[in-house]
């Protein structure tokens, strides 16, 4: 804490010392890309020579299926939803989770749920890790730094967020970046206190046939469990303040502890006589054909801890009746090799195609065996090893009318063997300009079932299940109107052998079809300087007893916008709402970091209203927001996110983004 108090200082001096540089400062080079087709400039080749004093210059993009080809993505440099920093509301607008920043979550959207992750108790954390699958990777002309720091609350309720990212060019072939990014929460509620961090390094370098790229990251989290309200009735029928209402853990401290290490590599080797294309925005070579490899490793560490148990609290205890240590472990390599055949430049409908063999190997490492009449556990490893065959087929020129991308690998050998998927998408525009477009997604998956939940062990958890695997059919379809604002879809979603957690915290099996129907409309309104943009979801569930999700969830963000002082600020003032009907919400495991059915409390039916400022001056955006706004105006009320976790009272929240590259 002292340290962000520190940091706290040191950044309104900052601020307040050279704000009024800001104000007065004129540059030529205000904009990220400064160059731009109305302005008749050409923009520079992905591995063109920075020459001196030219306007900064940045191009990011991803390698998409482990390096088959290229996707731009833009940064988000947009000053609208500044103030929105809680990753689990940039993801998804409903969500189950524990009050504060950073906890497990959920999405109420199903539709929008994070898949599993082969680490199990990483699932529902995944919006605050940053990954291999993430990662951006970066060509600039001078170097790039971004600074956010997000605040709120006093002391006792501080809620901050650092990231820092860095990136430049070594030469005009090769690119060096870290960031760091810290998330830390003391919790509004007793005994909350969390915090995740994250430091990475990656880079890449790409120059006539040889591409290559690495990533290096490290996360730690630590996350204190209070195991929820004990007694409702302080928060729905009373004004108690938060601090003081007794929750059923804490009182000696229990933790979730995590901690991940990744590298990635990859290499490609471009085969065949190049031509020049014209990307989007990228001007670059592109070879006829290529070989790609791609190594991944990644260790995990998941630790529950317990000073003293609250037997009134668990339903069972199994192994020590005065303290809890459970520790679960995973190595994990994925070594992926593709040979493709790229699009073909001159003739845009020409699909690139590609295929290759991904070789994975996890092994767990964990306690494997329980004498019920001694409690004495014995340790030992677990595991599991497949080889699949890939292929897949695309066509993502930007210049194309119709673009796709469909993906499918089956294990052949090993634990996966029978494990298929198949998953990819088609686009087509509407118009030539692509403005308009109709975009179909689909998912077809057999999968085992994940090793978690077939065996475990621990103080207050214990199953060995032989679940089959489950058999996954996901299509959506929607019609975009970039020009209008507007997204409609539907969606469908059939699931064969479900699991799912039941009410007594067992991983359970069901034999009956599950179906999610779903559908949502999403549109951005204007008149003058009103901006009101609207979205809304609708699903429905076939068996409400299994999977219980809210029929209606929306967000509306509304806001006034407008430049001042010759266009040297942008304001934005306004309002944002929340809201879902009622629904059985899961309840939450602290023991195994994993939600679970409950049917005796609804959650929902409860707005949720925030009240928002941003300010953009040259490249510094700044918000100041009052969360919650409405806890105000009724100081008692129905406002619970999981069943016994209430959501955050009402706290004033600010924080800065700046960018720097010159």
């Amino acid at each position: 804490m002292r340290i962000f108090a520190a940091m706290k200082k040191i950044i309104g001096i900052f601020i307040l010392t050279i704000l009024h540089l800001i104000c007065l400062a004129q540059s030529e080079f205000d904009d990220y890309n400064s160059y731009s087709s109305e302005s008749g400039m050409q923009e520079p080749a992905r591995d063109s020579i920075p020459q001196e004093n030219i306007p900064h210059y940045r191009y990011t993009w991803k390698w998409m299926r482990n390096g088959v080809y290229s996707q731009e993505i833009l940064l988000d440099t947009l000053q609208d939803g500044i103030h929105n920093f809680n990753d689990i509301f940039k993801r998804s607008i409903s969500n189950t989770y524990l009050g504060n920043f950073p906890s497990p979550y959920e999405s109420n959207i199903f539709i929008e749920r994070n898949e599993i992750e082969d680490f199990y108790p990483l699932t529902y954390l995944r919006s605050f890790l940053f990954m291999p699958e993430d990662l951006v990777h970066f060509n600039t002309t001078t170097p790039y730094t971004r600074l956010k720091y997000f605040t709120g609350g006093g002391k006792g309720k501080a809620e901050n967020m650092i990231d820092v990212w860095h990136s430049q060019n070594i030469n005009p072939f090769w690119n060096i970046g870290a960031r760091y990014h810290l998330i830390s929460s003391d919790g509004r509620y007793a005994n909350q206190k969390s915090k995740i961090s994250n430091f990475s390094l990656f880079s890449s370098y790409e120059h006539n046939r040889i591409t290559t790229s690495f990533m290096f990251d490290q996360h730690k989290g630590e996350i204190r469990e209070n195991g929820g309200i004990q007694d409702r009735s302080y928060v729905t029928d009373s004004t108690e303040k938060a601090e003081n209402i007794q929750t059923w853990l804490g009182q000696d401290e229990v933790y979730n502890t995590f901690r991940i290490i990744n590298f990635n590599l990859q290499g490609q080797y471009n085969i065949g006589k190049p031509k020049q294309v014209i990307n989007g925005k990228d001007t670059t070579e592109l070879y006829p054909a290529k070989a790609v490899l791609n190594i991944r490793t990644q260790n995990n560490r998941h630790k529950f801890e317990e000073e003293s148990i609250n037997f009134g609290f668990y339903r069972h205890t199994y192994i020590d009746s005065t303290q809890t240590s459970d520790h679960y472990k995973s190595r994990m390599i994925d070594i992926s090799a593709k040979f493709i055949v790229n699009e073909h430049p001159k003739y845009k409908y020409l699909p690139g195609i590609y295929t290759g063999l991904d070789f994975k190997k996890d092994k767990y490492d964990q306690q494997v065996d329980f004498d019920t009449i001694t409690r004495n556990t014995k340790s030992g490893s677990k595991n599991y090893m497949g080889t699949y065959i890939t292929a897949g087929i695309f066509n993502m020129d930007t210049n194309a009318m119709l673009n796709y991308d469909i993906a499918g690998r089956i294990g052949i050998i090993g634990y996966y063997a029978g494990n298929f998927k198949v998953d990819g998408f088609i686009s087509q525009a509407l118009n030539r300009n692509k403005n308009s477009l109709l975009k179909a997604d689909v998912k077809i998956e057999l999968q085992s079932v994940n090793p978690f939940l077939n065996f475990y062990i621990g103080n207050h958890n214990i199953w060995d299940n032989d679940f089959k695997a489950v058999k996954t059919i996901n299509l959506e379809g929607r019609y975009i109107n970039k020009r209008l604002r507007t997204e409609l879809g539907i969606g469908f979603t059939n699931i064969f052998s479900h699991v799912y957690f039941d009410s007594t915290i067992m991983p359970q099996q069901t034999g009956k079809t599950l179906i999610i129907l779903s559908a949502w409309a999403k549109e951005v309104f204007r008149t003058g300087h009103f901006y009101f943009d609207q979205s809304v979801y609708f699903q429905k569930s076939t068996q409400e007893d299994i999977l219980s999700l809210p029929a209606i969830a929306l967000y509306s963000h509304n806001y006034y916008q407008n430049y001042l002082f010759k266009n040297a600020l942008q304001l934005q003032i306004g309002f944002d709402l929340y809201y879902n009907t009622g629904f059985y919400a899961d309840n939450y495991a602290p023991a195994i970091m994993q939600f679970h059915n409950q049917r005796e409390h609804k959650t929902g039916n409860y707005p949720k209203a925030d009240v928002f400022l941003n300010l953009k001056i040259k490249r510094a955006h700044i918000f100041v927001k009052y969360e919650h706004v409405n806890f105000h105006i009724k100081q008692h009320g129905n406002f619970f996110s999981a069943a016994d976790y209430p959501i955050n009272p009402a706290m004033l929240k600010f924080g800065i983004q700046w960018d720097f590259f010159d």
